[in-house]
């Protein structure tokens, strides 16, 4: 089995390597790290022929249209890679595997034909109230080069509280070629077929009305694949719809277990038994100094 491996990354190269290192010795590795970062602090230590950094690297601001510029950077260096691959996941660099990569194999020749990727319609009177707020307040992105980051993350912060409070909202369904599309929330991490994935990449490409739709939206990295895997016919029967009550993000997060603390918690030693009963491929997060204990017990249990 043919697999690549995406990974968006901005911080501790030492995890990284050691996601590398824990993963398909044969897989391909396509890498974006974050135009903020140092890049040869990851150049140094990942100089492996499998291990492709993404030339094209952009300047991450999580929440915004910048972490799908980041996607689809990882996205279309795949697409332009000669190989075919059966599967396609996509990683943060401080994930780490609760699986073996034999038993990862497996279970992926078990589901041919599914799509790893979760999606709950947030067009519905289901949704709750506060995040139906979050989706419908347009969020608009800017960066002007004048300004340091602060002031610019507080001018944005300002538009959309001008948008909140003047009444302004996003509605959670657009047409696109005379049809309409239905808004479906997921989760950054996820593995596909080299098909749905170059769907994806097509359709953001080539439609300007989900471009636009998608722009001053919350968070789209986890809605934008979504949305455009759900609205096709080809492709929405193949992936993991959710139904009835919002489910949460950790629920939408197929092959990952994340404990939200409300942050992201960073996964230690005493996490250990928790994570192998998850029933997860994936987990996140690690991090060098902290997760190290752990790493070691995973590493010698695989």
């Amino acid at each position: 089995m043919s697999i690549a491996y995406l990974i968006s990354a901005h911080t501790d190269p030492l995890q990284l390597k050691r996601l590398i290192d824990a993963l398909h010795p044969d897989a391909q590795f396509f890498v974006h790290v974050d135009k903020k970062s140092d890049m040869s602090a990851f150049a140094s230590i990942l100089q492996r022929e499998n291990v492709h950094f993404v030339e094209n690297r952009i300047d991450v601001i999580w929440g915004t249209i910048r972490q799908v510029e980041d996607q689809m950077s990882l996205i279309k260096a795949v697409l332009d890679d000669p190989t075919e691959f059966d599967r396609i996941f996509f990683l943060s660099g401080l994930d780490y595997p609760l699986w073996s990569n034999e038993h990862i194999t497996t279970w992926l020749e078990e589901h041919p034909d599914q799509e790893f990727i979760a999606g709950y319609c947030m067009d519905t009177d289901e949704l709750p109230a506060d995040q139906q707020l979050l989706y419908q307040v347009p969020r608009p992105f800017f960066h002007l080069n004048g300004l340091s980051r602060r002031w610019n993350e507080r001018l944005r912060v300002l538009c959309r509280k001008m948008k909140k409070w003047t009444g302004v909202r996003k509605p959670l369904s657009f047409m696109v070629d005379g049809e309409r599309w239905q808004l479906y929330k997921g989760a950054d991490w996820w593995c596909v077929s080299q098909g749905l994935l170059a769907h994806i990449y097509n359709v953001y490409t080539q439609k300007s009305e989900v471009r636009d739709y998608f722009a001053d939206s919350f968070a789209p990295s986890e809605t934008l694949p979504q949305t455009i895997a759900f609205n096709s016919p080809q492709w929405a029967s193949k992936c993991i719809l959710h139904k009835g009550e919002y489910p949460g993000l950790t629920r939408l997060t197929p092959l990952h277990c994340i404990v939200y603390d409300p942050v992201i918690k960073v996964m230690d030693e005493n996490d250990y038994d928790m994570l192998l009963t998850s029933g997860k491929m994936f987990a996140r997060k690690f991090v060098s100094g902290k997760s190290d204990q752990l790493i070691q017990l995973l590493h010698g249990r695989n």
